[in-house]
């Protein structure tokens, strides 16, 4: 920070007067001659604000960005002025206790130079009434007091006397003569003039030093611990002083490195923090859309008045690129007056449209507007026009229409504009490709195949994946508890195909149809299934042990994610999400070590679902192990406890397949189906382990082979009667 003011250090001991006294009195006095100004403030000041000044709007900014951006600017600019308003007073103030300081320092200066000299003189005449002389120096004139008795022989002896006055400089740093006085043979006589008496001209004061220790946060709105583009971070800075003395003036200036396109204030003044306060103040750093990914570094300078700042701090942190959305038309019903599936000129229909981002970003302020073409007319009062808001990465959105074509109709142009807040990012005129008697996709056969992205985004559901639509609801059992993870992306392998979608499903099912508690559900997905995760979990004293060991507690776990083999096949390994599969002994859960864990909770059952196979092959039989071989595990750990049954996707030696039809994994999905009723043989309105087994040993069989696969689902139990759900 500029320094705006001046600290003077003096010698506080002056033996007798001489030219250093003098010419540090004349320079005091210069110094105090220089007046208070703001002018490099305000400069500073108005510089900053200009930066705010003269908005243009931007081509692909909307008019409603404009305004908050000129309203922010409007908010800016206020607070500049608060923070230099501020300033200009803390400096304001120090000149003014500075100059104080010199006020005394001059009049310390003058006391010292007191002295008396001798001086040539003249004696004037006498005046026998008042009994006094006047004795006449170059520079004036004194009353001198003789008596009357020694006044004769003062005037003959006047030769044999000294005149000595006594004189000091003034604030011109003139010699000013303040008494005088004879002395001789009769004595001394002194003038009427006295000199005043030297007064107290500075207080002595004692200085106590601050001891100021700065904290710096970094927080942002994703929770990603990274600035995105069109991302505002907040830097949160804390001043603490633990000394005795205040630290004035304090300020903090910002350096960010590797960061273009981030836009933030350069300084932040703190102003005075008090002995034992803390003062807190925000930064905001605001990235644009052309933000890049890398390593940003902050510098964070701090200056104190007196130089007893905090230290200096650097903090590093990731920036990402701006992440774009992809709205598109995933699917498209219709529900025709005629029901025969045919859009005919003349008919009714109601249209469904199916809006889903397959972007990696979120998509802003969507609206969609439905452009008819000719001879085709909107229904009545049917809205065309839908404001969609946000729509997040893998989020969809249905919009629906009802629409009447002119009996002479001969084409159906029916299209779609999907306008975002950022232009670059709408889409005009996407045909929804309707046409006359063609068998269109009724709301019961329409199925989405979804596309991979950088980061997987699953597919929007298709209105056609009958399991994700009317699940029953059953009676909430607090005693129930349950633990669902899903993999799907991987840090160090590929991805299992739809797992995230069947961890969110299943939670669905969870609690709707096994009736457990949302308090009683952990669950954990993609980058937040670290093996850590795994073990606060399903370790002894982990959550699940705490919180469900309890003798009336039913317990169901769900895994879907990659299982792994170890080299030799001898053991079977859950996967996390950080695991490495070639190092299975260290960086994954061990099976037989997770039956064991299950076997010593207290409860009265537990249930579990692995969607996984132990092959070292992902769902699509890519292998994921470094010499890109299958290794089949050997000995299938067993749960030995009677209270523990294990439900398995597939055997050893067989692969767990994903269902792209229903974009679920093969097993999860007819698990849920048949956890829905399907699998209720005899309709008793109970689903024992028996009867989900062999549902789903006939289904997932049957559907395997189709696929052209072999997968068998396995169960491991010790009373295959017990009652899943009932209703």
């Amino acid at each position: 920070m500029k320094k705006h003011w001046i600290v003077f250090v003096f010698c506080l001991v002056v033996i007798s007067i001489s030219a250093n006294v003098i010419d540090e009195a004349r320079a005091v006095k210069s110094w105090l001659d220089i007046p208070f100004s703001a002018a490099t403030f305000e400069a500073e000041r108005d510089a900053k604000i200009s930066e705010w000044e003269n908005h243009v709007k931007g081509e692909f900014e909307t008019t409603a960005q404009f305004e908050q951006r000129k309203k922010d600017a409007s908010n800016r600019i206020a607070a500049i002025n608060r923070e230099y308003q501020q300033k200009i007073a803390d400096a304001r103030a120090a000149h003014e206790n500075q100059h104080a300081k010199l006020r005394v320092r001059l009049q310390t200066l003058l006391n010292s130079s007191r002295e008396t000299v001798v001086v040539s003189a003249t004696l004037g005449r006498y005046n026998a009434d008042t009994q006094k002389y006047v004795v006449s120096i170059p520079q004036r004139g004194f009353d001198v007091v003789v008596p009357l008795d020694k006044a004769p022989q003062v005037k003959d002896k006047f030769n044999q006397y000294q005149v000595k006055a006594t004189r000091q400089l003034n604030e011109e740093l003139e010699w000013e003569y303040l008494d005088a006085r004879l002395e001789g043979p009769l004595g001394v006589f002194s003038s009427t003039d006295k000199a005043p008496a030297l007064g107290q001209t500075s207080v002595t004061q004692s200085f106590f030093p601050p001891d100021l220790s700065a904290t710096v946060s970094f927080s942002e709105p994703s929770g990603n611990d990274m600035l995105d583009a069109e991302e505002t971070a907040t830097i949160t800075i804390s001043i603490k002083n633990n000394g005795e003395g205040s630290g004035n003036m304090v300020e903090a200036t910002f350096e960010l490195l590797n960061a273009p396109g981030v836009s933030f204030a350069r300084q932040i003044y703190f102003g005075e923090v008090k002995a034992g306060a803390t003062v807190t103040k925000t930064l905001q750093l605001v990235a644009g859309m052309d933000t890049k990914d890398g390593t940003a570094q902050l510098k964070i300078r701090f200056s104190e008045q007196n130089d007893f700042a905090p230290n200096d701090v650097n903090l590093s942190f990731g920036t990402r690129a701006l992440l774009a959305p992809d709205v598109y038309v995933s699917d498209i019903g219709i529900d025709d007056f005629n029901k025969n599936n045919k859009l005919e000129p003349g008919e009714q229909a109601e249209i469904t449209v199916r809006l889903h981002n397959r972007g990696q970003g979120v998509a802003k302020n969507l609206n969609a507007q439905v452009l008819l073409g000719d001879a085709v007319f909107s229904l009545g009062d049917s809205a065309t026009s839908f404001r969609l808001g946000d729509l997040e990465p893998g989020d969809y959105q249905d919009i629906k229409f009802m629409m009447v074509s002119a009996p002479t109709a001969t084409a159906l142009n029916v299209s779609l504009d999907l306008i975002e807040s950022r232009q670059q990012f709408s889409k005009r005129n996407l045909p929804l490709n309707l046409a006359f008697n063609k068998v269109e996709r009724t709301a019961d056969q329409m199925v989405v195949t979804g596309r991979n992205q950088q980061s997987h985004i699953s597919s929007a559901p298709a209105l056609s994946i009958d399991i994700e639509r009317d699940i029953p609801q059953r009676t909430e059992d607090k005693n129930r508890w349950g633990v669902i993870i899903g993999i799907e992306n991987y840090r160090n392998v590929s991805p299992v195909s739809y797992a995230h979608r069947d961890a969110q499903w299943m939670k669905e099912y969870f609690m709707k149809v096994l009736g457990i508690p949302a308090a009683n559900l952990y669950m954990k997905t993609d980058d937040a299934a670290t093996l850590g995760e795994l073990k606060a979990v399903f370790d002894k004293g982990g959550w699940l042990g705490k919180n469900a060991g309890k003798a009336n507690s039913e317990i169901y776990i769900y895994f879907s994610g990659h299982g792994v083999p170890d080299a030799d096949g001898k053991q079977a390994y859950l996967l996390p999400y950080d695991g490495n599969p070639n190092y299975a002994f260290s960086t994954a859960y061990r099976l037989e070590q997770f039956y064991d864990n299950l076997s010593q909770i207290k409860a009265k059952n537990i249930t579990v679902f692995l969607d996984s196979c132990f092959s070292g092959a992902n769902r699509e039989s890519e292998i994921i192990l470094a010499d890109a071989r299958a290794v089949f595990i050997v000995a299938d750990p067993q749960a030995t406890a009677k209270h523990v049954s294990v439900f398995s996707a597939a055997n050893g030696n067989q692969i767990s397949s994903g269902y792209a039809d229903m974009q679920h994994g093969l097993f999860s999905y007819f698990l849920m189906k048949g956890l829905r009723g399907e699998a209720d043989s005899n309709n008793d309105k109970k689903i024992t382990q028996k009867e989900l087994y062999e549902y789903l040993q006939e289904n997932v069989s049957t559907q395997a082979r189709r696929m052209g696969r072999e997968q068998d689902p396995t169960l491991q139990s010790h009373d295959q009667s017990k009652v899943i759900v009932s209703w």
